[in-house]
């Protein structure tokens, strides 16, 4: 049995929507990171797991536009027969996919102030396992820099989202119905401390309440805590959390995805 160590070759402070908040560029600047990573078991079981990505942001004057697109791909072998292990009959039918997700989203800010921007994003995701053939949204909003000081930043932003969730079928067929509009209003607080020079922790939440029927709400919230092994490389563990009260139907309410990684800083 063997595994490989996800390798995150990213930028972890330069994350869209959280940070740079009412400054003003003197020079343009471009950033620009890619993440490759994954895992791989083999012997009794045999299953892989791999994650690609880039995140990039373009900042002049007081504009920024920023990007990121993440993949995730899982296969594996599996217990078809029910008799508690991987054998010959399981590796006959061939493998399944155990995950497959792509994410990606674009966004403007226009800065107004020290401490206020303006900003619009448009995101879409592809994720059957969560139920969604296509689920595509876009937002408008104001971002506020609350605190600004070494070593701790607050940053808070309120927007309205609207989104258009495709939904995937089961297997008992096509849902019906298999689309919907979610008007929902978008309240973030982005917060990170630096505890160190070398070791720094940073907590993203963001709730999106329908506006159209209110017991509906998805919550979100990725946290992280990294440390500094040399100038450009980090090791950085992460906790992704997806709760939706009312999910696709016949899906569950809540995912969440844990992660240690190597970071390298590219630009």
């Amino acid at each position: 049995m063997w595994s490989i160590l996800l390798l995150s070759l990213a930028s972890a402070q330069d994350i869209v929507g959280t940070e740079d908040a009412g400054q003003e560029f003197d020079e343009s600047v471009t950033t620009l990171s890619a993440e490759l990573g994954g895992s791989i078991t083999t012997g009794n079981t045999d299953v892989y797991n791999l994650s690609a990505g880039i995140l990039g942001s373009h900042k002049a004057g007081k504009n920024k536009v920023g990007l990121f697109v993440k993949t995730l791909f899982g296969s594996s072998i599996t217990d078809q027969n029910d008799n508690g292990r991987i054998d010959d009959f399981d590796k006959d039918q061939g493998r399944q996919t155990t995950s497959q997700r792509f994410n990606s989203e674009i966004r403007y800010d226009r800065f107004l102030g020290e401490r206020v921007s303006l900003y619009f994003l448009a995101g879409a995701l592809v994720d059957r396992f969560a139920g969604f053939d296509l689920r595509t949204h876009e937002q408008i909003g104001v971002s506020y820099l609350a605190v600004n000081s070494e070593p701790t930043k607050l940053m808070l932003e309120l927007g309205f989202d609207w989104a258009q969730e495709n939904f995937a079928s089961t297997a008992d067929g096509p849902l019906d119905p298999d689309y919907q509009d979610v008007f929902a209003a978008r309240l973030l607080a982005g917060f990170s401390h630096n505890f160190s020079e070398s070791v720094g922790f940073t907590n993203t939440l963001e709730l999106y309440p329908n506006v159209v029927e209110l017991e509906d709400f998805r919550l979100l919230n990725d946290a992280a805590l990294s440390a500094k092994l040399s100038d450009k490389f980090s090791v950085r563990f992460s906790h992704e959390l997806t709760f939706d009260n009312q999910p696709v139907p016949d899906f569950v309410k809540l995912d969440q995805t844990t992660r240690i990684a190597i970071v390298a800083s590219i630009l």
